[in-house]
């Protein structure tokens, strides 16, 4: 790909959410399209606006997790215990997809600032190991969700959550909220939580065939939205900020997850701030430990980021300077924008991923002896202008302006 005057590569559009199935373009998208706001986004109409309006002004001052209400002792009114069940069974069509949208949501949601400094700040990913865990975890979490009843307490599901729930955002929230109080503003807010609901569904919507799903339908589409919306739920989203809450239409669903990429991700992507480089560098981090299961000639960091972020849109500075790395995009492009078209293929696949996972399980104690080896010596730490420091460093305070921006 020929570089751009900047020195940065030219993302290119692979058009994922306008050659039909759930991501067509709408004639509401057409009319709309060439209109944007003051602040220069594209324009989706006063309810979509309305809506991301209260996300982003009351949805960063309102608390993602409240250690008093616990949404996993009842269901909402709206809950239908049929419907969720008919999307769990449905997710197994296309299981290999929605791992597909889960690990690069999962990679994207780590570069964005406000949920970065948080990562740092539990030392739960400061070395490769760490990081290869922490992704490997949410994998095994998220499997559980299409399990069971979250509200029943006696199902692996809703022991999951529960566990998510405590370990992770309560923990997290208390945390940050105590030692680097933003002004004006919360850690973990429902805002941070609806953008960790978008990292699970939200390319799904806006990029599907990128993430295998050819033959999906509008109607199981709508499925997905409902199965992560009684999620969303479960994590402590309230019904007013939920990115999958019931439309009118089909075309309000797919509009929303567009907004919510657009300006809550591609900002932060397009012109990356040190704390997103610094991320970045950590996403890294999950491919070296990957590379110890999986060759890099299928998989690794250059290949796939390159192609997800053209896929995105998004300037880039990657190169495929090794072979290694032209073999590894080669084979994302052709695997996902043409054999996956084909259910004997994607079934193959699908076989070749689970297999892949339970070799991960069973060796991640002999992975962790390995990684840890062999790259001992790295550490995952937030810099600013004034050096590098560990997040637990009592001098250390985030620039409120950089993650408020």
């Amino acid at each position: 790909m020929a570089p751009n005057s900047s020195g940065k590569n030219r993302p290119v559009k692979r058009n994922g959410n306008k050659s039909g199935g759930i991501g067509e373009e709408s004639n509401c998208e057409s009319l709309l399209k060439n209109k944007t706001t003051s602040e220069g986004f594209r324009y989706y109409g006063p309810k979509l606006e309305e809506r991301w309006t209260l996300l982003w002004t009351i949805g960063k001052k309102t608390p993602g997790v409240v250690p008093d209400r616990n949404p996993l002792e009842n269901p909402p009114e709206w809950f239908d215990l049929d419907r969720f069940t008919k999307a769990q069974q449905l997710a197994k069509k296309y299981y290999l997809s929605l791992n597909i949208a889960h690990f690069i949501g999962n990679i994207l949601l780590v570069l964005l600032p406000r949920i970065t400094v948080p990562i740092f700040a539990t030392g739960r990913s400061s070395t490769v190991y760490m990081v290869f865990l922490r992704i490997l975890s949410t994998v095994r979490h998220v499997s559980c969700w299409y399990k069971a009843n979250p509200f029943d307490k006696t199902t692996e599901t809703h022991k999951s959550l529960a566990k998510v729930r405590r370990a992770c955002h309560l923990n997290v929230s208390k945390l940050m909220n105590e030692k680097y109080p933003l002004k004006d503003d919360l850690w973990l807010s429902q805002f941070d939580m609806v953008l960790t609901q978008w990292s699970l569904i939200g390319l799904v919507a806006i990029r599907p065939k990128q993430c295998g799903f050819h033959n999906t339908t509008k109607e199981e589409f709508a499925e997905y939205i409902y199965f992560w919306r009684v999620i969303g739920y479960c994590m402590g989203i309230e019904d007013r900020f939920n990115c999958c809450l019931d439309y009118e239409n089909y075309e309000e669903a797919i509009n929303y997850m567009h907004i919510c990429f657009e300006r809550g991700y591609k900002p932060h992507l397009d012109k990356p701030c040190p704390i997103v480089r610094a991320a970045m560098e950590l996403t890294e981090g999950v491919f070296l430990g990957l590379n110890f299961i999986i060759p890099k000639s299928i998989i690794c960091y250059e290949g796939f980021m390159k192609y997800w972020y053209e896929t995105l849109e998004v300037p880039h500075e990657i190169k495929l300077d090794s072979m290694t790395a032209k073999i590894s995009y080669g084979l994302q492009v052709f695997l996902t924008d043409y054999l996956l078209k084909f259910s004997f293929i994607y079934t193959i696949f699908s076989i070749m991923y689970f297999h892949m996972l339970d070799t991960l399980y069973v060796k991640v104690n002999q992975v962790r002896e390995a990684i840890d080896q062999k790259y001992h010596d790295v550490k995952y730490e937030i810099p600013n202008e004034c050096g590098v420091y560990s997040i637990e460093n009592k001098l250390y305070r985030p620039n409120i302006q950089e993650l408020q921006a």
